[in-house]
């Protein structure tokens, strides 16, 4: 059975974040075809963003009481006729209010599959579960965004979003075959004041309220890195999009080689220290990333960042979901990811202006130090969670 799940959940994210790494290969094609600037082409982002941060609210609040399940089926189900839309798209408006609603289905998957995930395995072992569920962060650019790229270049980025529409379709389908979760019984009013007191408290908790802060600094800084990244290759050396998509292969390789093997040395060392040695080694190597020219040495470090990606990835989210109990996970996970998506999209927004006026190197200065800004407080406000007893749904 858990390997069911784990192969579930690992299908459901690797759908959204296929789908959302593509953009930054497809960037190139999308700037030429809608006629837009790399500033506007940040919109998609944002949109996208703030639907996913949305969906994500209602989406893990209510599953604390009905179960995470039905969201999971419902979010694919959307995902795929959003995607259907975004490749029938006439104009970038059309394409935008389609990434919008693309995020809705994305944002109700990253809440509930973590938060089913974080309710199903126990803290001693969550390390690893979410280890390898979090490589679909890093299987995606390995298959979902090279074939995309290879798609969109030799049939169109249109026929990309029909793939992902045809893929959400059938990760819905296997997706039913979810164990459903129970849910306590009691007073409707009850669970839902309590829900309200529960997230009143994650803003007043000293570890709740970091760990909000430290979602918007990891998504934030990250993806302003990606997103501009597949641009300043084209730009600066022009790389083609099927060659940046290659390039996303690669680090994705780094890290799905690193994921497992740190999610098992978190399980045995803490989730807390193997998070801050990932956000260390990824602040560093995202702040090297434009001082390299076109080759080897850029290929290299751009694996080393891959890697710091993977190291923090599984440990840091294992870590977030024991920072609150069972029947508040779903309500937390879910206003961790609306600053998830805050980041996302207040990053790519002011990381396309930044990029128009002072290049790349302006992005990932400002990423590099929002990770490491994650490192400083995971060591000041973060402790490592003594759960008192493990425990199946």
């Amino acid at each position: 059975m858990d390997l069911l799940i784990i192969g579930n959940l690992f299908l459901l994210l690797f759908l959204g974040l296929a789908d959302n790494q593509t953009v930054p290969a497809l960037l190139p094609l999308l700037i030429d075809s809608l006629h837009i600037s790399v500033e506007q082409a940040g919109l998609l982002a944002v949109f996208y963003s703030a639907a996913a941060a949305l969906a994500s609210l209602v989406t893990g609040v209510v599953s604390d009481h009905y179960g995470r399940k039905p969201f999971l089926i419902l979010g694919a189900l959307v995902f795929g006729a959003a995607s259907w839309m975004a490749a029938g798209a006439q104009s970038f408006t059309g394409l935008t209010v389609a990434r919008g609603l693309t995020g809705l289905g994305a944002g109700a998957i990253s809440t509930c599959s973590i938060a089913f995930a974080g309710d199903w395995f126990a803290y001693n072992v969550r390390g690893r579960a979410l280890s390898v569920i979090s490589t679909a962060y890093f299987v995606a650019p390995i298959l979902g965004v090279p074939l995309a790229a290879q798609i969109a270049g030799r049939l169109g980025w249109r026929a990309t979003f029909y793939f992902f529409a045809v893929l959400a379709a059938a990760v819905a389908l296997l997706s039913a075959r979810l164990p459903r979760e129970k849910r306590e019984a009691g007073p409707a009013s009850e669970k839902w004041r309590a829900t309200f007191r529960a997230c009143r408290s994650f803003f007043a908790r000293r570890d709740t309220a970091a760990g909000l802060v430290i979602a918007f600094l990891v998504s934030g800084g990250l993806y302003g890195f990606i997103f501009y990244i597949g641009q300043w290759l084209h730009a600066a050396f022009g790389v083609a999009t099927g060659t940046i998509g290659w390039v996303f292969m690669l680090g994705g390789v780094v890290a799905v080689v690193g994921a497992p093997v740190a999610g098992s040395l978190s399980d045995r060392w803490g989730k807390r220290p193997v998070s801050i040695l990932g956000n260390v080694v990824l602040a560093v190597s995202i702040a090297l990333v434009p001082l390299f020219p076109w080759g080897i040495g850029l290929l290299v470090i751009f694996g080393v960042t891959s890697l710091g990606a993977a190291t923090r990835q599984g440990p840091l989210t294992a870590l977030m979901t024991e920072l609150v109990p069972s029947a508040e996970r779903g309500s937390f996970i879910a206003l961790r990811n609306v600053f998830s998506q805050t980041g996302i999209g207040l990053v790519v927004l002011a990381g396309g202006a930044i990029y128009e006026w002072h290049g790349y190197l302006a992005v990932t200065t400002l990423c590099a130090a929002m990770t490491f800004l994650v490192a400083i407080l995971l060591a000041t406000h973060i402790v490592e969670p003594r759960p008192a007893g493990e425990r199946h749904p």
